[in-house]
This record gives structure tokens, sequence and C-alpha cells, in this order.
């Protein structure tokens, strides 16, 4: 990894440029996920059901949402809680993506009751957006 970021560097100073660095805040820099807007909107729901599921990452992918547990990044869900935000950063407007959130949301919650009730939630599985 050092020797790559080494690499990157020395490429970008012959180009002339450099790392963007502030004397107040250092390295100015971003994770790669949260270039654009850099907005995400996230919900933590319970959806024991859902999540059990077999078409559930099929669900989230189709609705550009992603899951993660409520302790933040790389964390399992505990008791069927989830973290359920916008999968993208990059190519919507800041209502575009919180709109994803909420719209996914309710769907997931209106599946996670059909699933409660013993429904099937197939005619409720969207196609990809």
């Amino acid at each position: 990894f050092c020797e790559g970021l080494q690499k990157v560097e020395s490429s970008i100073k012959k180009a002339g440029n450099s790392f963007m660095w502030n004397e107040h805040l250092g390295f100015v820099l971003t994770c790669p996920s949260n270039l654009g807007t850099g907005l995400r909107g996230g919900v933590h729901v319970k959806l024991p059901k859902m999540s059990a599921h077999k078409e559930f990452d099929n669900v989230l992918t189709r609705l550009r949402l992603q899951k993660r547990g409520t302790g933040g990044v790389d964390t399992k869900a505990e008791g069927g809680v989830f973290d359920i935000s916008n999968a993208d950063r990059l190519g919507f407007s800041e209502v575009q993506l919180v709109q994803f959130v909420v719209d996914g949301v309710n769907l997931l919650v209106e599946m996670e009751k059909c699933l409660e009730a013993g429904k099937d939630i197939k005619s409720l599985i969207p196609k990809q957006k």
C-alpha cells in the first residue's frame, strides 16, 4: 500500500501537482465512496423476516440501497436491525438520494409485514432503478 501511494504521489508531482494540504486542516481528502454529494442518508430498521429472505440482497441492489449493522461500517446486524442507506454518492442529487432511502425503506417495511403475515413478496420485488 505504501509503495503504491508513493508511486501515485510521485506521478502527481511529475505532473506539477500535489495532494491538497491546508495548514489548519492538514491533508484535505475524501473516501472515494463519498465523492459527489457525499450524502449518505441512513435509517435503522428492524427487518428480521426480510433479512432472512433469499431475495434480501437482490432487493437492496435493485433499490440502490446498502445495509450495514447499526454499529457502522463492517458491523453485523443484531436482532434483525440494519442501517439501510443509499448506495450511490455520485450521479444523483441530494433529493434523489434521500428519496431512494425513503421509498426503499417503505417498500422493505411493506415486505416485512407481508412476510410476517405469511404472504409471498414476489410481486413486490422491484425492477432495477
